[in-house]
């Protein structure tokens, strides 16, 4: 009986002392916060696909339109971010839809936060004149990696001051390659 107290007595109190080195030992984990952003950019796109008007004549497919993308920022600098893209123009008639989401990197300074961004989804085109020789509209993979930066005005509100933008797309004999360039709008959803 002597012993088994004096065995629970030696199991307690190593317990104990276990217990109190493991609390003192642990180290706090911090996160960064950030507001989460919502932004309206206009993109310029120029396509790599060229229509030959003349034997000495190539001519791009030049389009304009406008991305909204919402980015969730819960694990700042690291952000989740979705994206929605229409885009028309001209030869051809061609019209280009896409609907993207990934991960991101931004961090601000001061008032500027430069971002790096890759994107997947999926991408549909069209065209008047069967511009990828489908005689119908072509959904398919869509790979977008963009570079920004963006300029804070108030605590809500800033301007997307340059987004360059690369989206990779199937269509095509080798798939096809758009170019954008783009400026809009951000805001921040503060408490």
């Amino acid at each position: 009986m002597k012993m088994r107290r004096h065995l629970a007595t030696i199991i307690l109190g190593v317990s104990f002392a276990g217990s109190t080195l493991f609390a003192q030992a642990r180290q706090e984990v911090s996160y960064d916060w950030a507001p989460d952003e919502l932004a309206a950019t206009f993109l310029y796109t120029v396509d790599d696909y060229s229509l030959q008007e003349s034997p000495t004549n190539l001519e791009r497919t030049h389009l304009g339109g406008g991305t909204v993308e919402y980015a969730s920022r819960h694990f700042y600098p690291w952000e989740l971010v979705g994206s929605a893209q229409y885009s028309s123009g001209q030869p051809l008639g061609q019209k280009l839809i896409s609907a993207v989401g990934g991960a991101g990197y931004c961090r601000s300074f001061k008032h500027w936060a430069p971002y790096a961004r890759v994107l997947g989804g999926m991408a549909r085109t069209s065209s008047n004149d069967e511009m990828y020789l489908y005689t119908a509209p072509k959904w398919g993979f869509a790979l977008n990696t963009s570079v920004g930066v963006d300029y804070q005005l108030t605590p809500r509100w800033g301007i997307r001051g340059v987004q360059l933008q690369n989206e990779y797309l199937p269509f095509g004999s080798r798939g096809s390659v758009y170019w954008s360039i783009g400026t809009g709008i951000t805001y921040h959803f503060r408490p």
